[in-house]
């Protein structure tokens, strides 16, 4: 993306690349946490003993909330995680922490555009009404495609220094 750039004081190009590395994670781990809260207020709602047993009087629209929530639960919880990962591999200089970071945000983006083909066959049925989810997963598309296409220029960026101060500063034994 940036050309390779060396200065006394560093890497121009790198520099950015932690930059936008170290939103990006910040994104994720906000975007995460915004998930997380959300589906958080359905479960505290139905585990409110109030009048009865537990999950008593629950809604099927408030059933399918706490189950889409469970499903949601692992993905953002390790987006969080290996967001930090990320934060600690930028600062660390740690390529395979980064490199990890981007493979499971690889990932995520398969799993998104499988979800953005069968969403857009719904929306073809219902005429419209799911275009809000559809522009949502398009949208989180180029996110990850983002932050995958960023973190994997700063992992060859930062693999291309590390040979270079390899090269630059023989050991001595």
């Amino acid at each position: 993306m940036f050309r390779h750039h060396m200065t006394q004081f560093g890497s121009c190009a790198s520099e950015v690349h932690k930059t936008l590395c170290y939103f990006f994670a910040a994104l994720n781990i906000f975007l995460a946490m915004d998930m997380l809260a959300d589906f958080s207020s359905v479960w505290f709602d139905a585990l409110d003993v109030s009048g009865g047993e537990r999950f008593q009087g629950v809604t099927d629209a408030e059933a399918s909330k706490m189950a889409m929530g469970l499903i949601i639960i692992g993905p953002a919880i390790a987006n969080v995680c290996l967001a930090v990962m990320l934060i600690i591999g930028v600062y660390k200089r740690r390529p395979t922490y980064i490199r990890v970071f981007r493979l499971f945000i690889l990932a995520q983006v398969v799993v998104i555009c499988f979800l953005a083909i069968f969403s857009y066959s719904i929306v073809l049925e219902h005429r419209g009404s799911h275009t809000i989810m559809l522009f949502v997963l398009v949208i989180s598309i180029a996110l990850f495609g983002a932050e995958a296409w960023i973190a994997g220029d700063y992992h060859k960026l930062l693999l291309e220094e590390m040979l270079l101060e390899e090269t630059d500063c023989p050991r001595i034994a």
